[in-house]
């Protein structure tokens, strides 16, 4: 691609503004369960249905996965990435930062609060920063990108 080009090209990309969402839910399971199944980030591939692949590239002391590489598939891209992974067990919350060095950024953070033995809350942010625009990501994800994650999670939880 002559530089030209290319410069025009990432110009456009900067003036795209990142999407942000957020969604909250209940789900029919534990504050301590969804956790544990939201952290057990190798799995996501069987749930969220974007994500194609995972695969752990590195594991914290206690053997949580720190930085996970994933592909995902849209109708007319497929993109590659990697999550770095941080959790607060105490407070159940998985955060989770791509580099921003990169053309892709995602962030997020999902937050669970029980509300009985057998219930819990949701709370989900997403950060996305990608090389496409911001109709064309929001139109793939129903308008509503962190609801289409927050769904397929709660479906998934459904099914265990």
């Amino acid at each position: 691609m002559p530089a030209a080009t290319s410069e025009l090209l990432r110009s456009a990309l900067d003036a795209l503004p990142p999407v942000s969402t957020a969604a909250a839910a209940t789900l029919p399971v534990a504050a301590g369960v969804a956790y544990a199944a939201f952290a057990d980030i190798a799995a996501t591939p069987r749930w969220l249905a974007v994500v194609q692949a995972a695969s752990v590239v590195a594991r914290d002391p206690d053997g949580r996965p720190i930085q996970v590489s994933f592909r995902a598939a849209f109708e007319r891209a497929t993109l590659g990435y990697v999550l770095h992974y941080t959790y607060q067990p105490a407070d159940l919350v998985v955060s989770w930062v791509t580099s921003r060095r990169g053309a892709i950024y995602i962030a997020g953070e999902a937050r669970f609060t029980a509300l009985s033995s057998r219930a819990s809350l949701m709370n989900y942010r997403l950060s996305l920063d990608l090389p496409v625009s911001g109709a064309w990501l929001e139109r793939h994800y129903a308008n509503h990108a962190a609801s289409a994650v927050v769904g397929d999670f709660r479906e998934h939880l459904r099914r265990l």
